[in-house]
């Protein structure tokens, strides 16, 4: 991960130990329940190069790719998959479920990967669930994939859904929990008795919820384009600080009704020259006119002048002038 600290290896063997024990107590607590409850996985696997290779060496693991079925299928070296650990994983350091579970952990749990379930469906059918919950519909008939094995994603999709269709989605799960962009927790937990729902029908989304869909994905596109742009210069922003950051330039140029093919511009500006860049006076006024029509948002965050963006960078005690911002 850019920007962030690694922890030592004693620090790694404590939050292991940590984890170790924890979902050995939960299996505790749900081996009282009525109804058997299984500890699932579901782990991106472009954060863990050749998981689907390594599945196939664990006896008695069982496993699916969620793009089974899809246009995807054949790409099985990154494709989702949804695991079922057994509780030998957490009790027997040696076994092989074990050391393939600690990788797991190890790679995923920092980067998004990771979405750990408990639930009383078979693994057969949790993975259709889940495979139909990452595919909608919009309302003019557009198809679309969701990739709800990245908690970013994930995040998002809970925020646009309706109660209804999130309900849906946790019908299955006694308990979801992942970690947000933070690395923050988040556990979903449903004191309803666990129910396989009919999923016969498309998913679908209005034409509302998928824009909303997609405007909550712009600060993570225009973060991994800037990381391309930029490199070493942003390479003491972590992923989330560097989310944070685009998201503050975003809010700050829908003040300037700035279009979205313009959006990189301005951010990249509030990110190497000064988050207040637009408050000098020569930009701001090429702003307020470009908010009114008088000439393009391209045009009014282009060919500045070198000594405006050095005075501009002063605004800001952090930031230092740099050179070559986009243009274009």
């Amino acid at each position: 991960m850019q920007g962030s600290d690694i922890a030592s290896p004693l620090e790694n063997e404590l939050a292991w130990a940590n984890w170790r024990e924890r979902l050995l107590a939960q299996f505790e607590d749900f081996s009282h329940g009525e109804q058997q409850t299984h500890l699932y996985l579901v782990v991106d696997s472009r954060a863990n190069p050749g998981l689907d290779k390594l599945l196939a060496q664990v006896p008695g693991l069982a496993w699916a790719s969620l793009w089974q079925d899809s246009v995807f299928e054949s790409y099985v070296d990154i494709a989702p998959y949804l695991i079922r650990i057994d509780r030998t994983a957490f009790s027997e350091s040696r076994d092989i479920q074990s050391r393939l579970v600690r990788r797991l952990w190890t790679q995923g749990r920092d980067v998004h990967a990771l979405t750990w379930l408990w639930s009383a469906l078979p693994l057969d059918s949790l993975s259709k669930h889940l495979r139909h919950f990452s595919h909608y519909v919009t309302e003019d008939r557009h198809e679309f994939f969701l990739h709800l094995y990245d908690n970013r994603i994930l995040m998002r999709v809970l925020s646009v859904w309706t109660e209804g269709q999130a309900r849906a989605f946790l019908s299955p799960c006694a308990q979801l929990w992942y970690v947000d962009r933070d690395l923050n927790e988040i556990v979903y937990c449903n004191p309803a008795p666990t129910v396989d729902i009919d999923i016969s029908g498309e998913q679908m989304l209005s034409v509302e919820q998928h824009k909303d869909l997609l405007r909550h994905g712009v600060p993570d596109k225009l973060a991994m384009q800037l990381r391309d742009m930029y490199g070493a210069i942003l390479s003491d922003l972590s992923d989330a600080a560097l989310w944070h950051r685009v998201s503050d330039q975003i809010e700050r140029a829908a003040t300037y009704r700035i279009p979205d093919e313009d959006l990189l511009i301005y951010v990249a500006k509030g990110l190497v020259i000064s988050p207040a860049f637009d408050e000098h006076p020569f930009i701001q006024e090429r702003l307020d006119r470009a908010a009114l029509g008088e000439l393009t948002h391209r045009e009014a965050l282009s060919n500045i002048d070198r000594e405006v963006l050095i005075e501009v960078s002063r605004l800001h005690a952090k930031a230092t002038p740099f050179e070559g911002e986009p243009d274009q």
